[in-house]
């Protein structure tokens, strides 16, 4: 009797360990996801705000150069990039008041090229860097 009640304490304790052992796991795969997720766009919306300024440069220095052009069209593939990661945090981090941040900030990195002058390229800049601050601060209380 007392050999059958070991080995019962022993698969239970067993079945348990491994229970528990893949609860946690679980939950920190999922948290490790929703990290990337919001990790891959502010690192999208990063690259997003620097090809838009590169944009307004190369326009401002000769609107029908080369240069121009290519600045033009990796502006518009970054910004691909960034809807793309919009889709990862969809996926990851459902959260209405989150993807709502995440569009308002895409909006705001993707019209820096329109600045009319130098002081206006540096207040658009500025504007999408705080947005991207508030976005990181929200996606990582929420990524928990």
């Amino acid at each position: 009797m007392t050999q059958v009640l070991t080995s019962l304490v022993a698969v239970i304790g067993t079945l348990l360990g491994a229970a528990l052992g893949y609860l946690f796991q679980r939950r920190h795969t999922v948290r490790s996801d929703r990290q990337a997720a919001a990790l891959a766009f502010s690192n999208a919306i990063t690259d997003v705000i620097r090809s838009q300024q590169e944009w307004y440069h190369r326009k401002s220095e000769n609107p029908q150069g080369t240069e121009y052009r290519s600045a033009r069209f990796e502006g518009h593939r970054l910004r691909g990039v960034a809807r793309q990661a919009i889709n990862g945090l969809t996926f990851h981090l459902p959260d209405p008041d989150l993807l709502r941040q995440a569009d308002e900030l895409l909006h705001a990195s993707s019209s820096i090229h329109k600045a009319t002058d130098p002081d206006d390229l540096a207040q658009r800049t500025d504007q999408a860097r705080q947005t991207l601050r508030t976005f990181i601060q929200t996606a990582a209380v929420k990524a928990r």
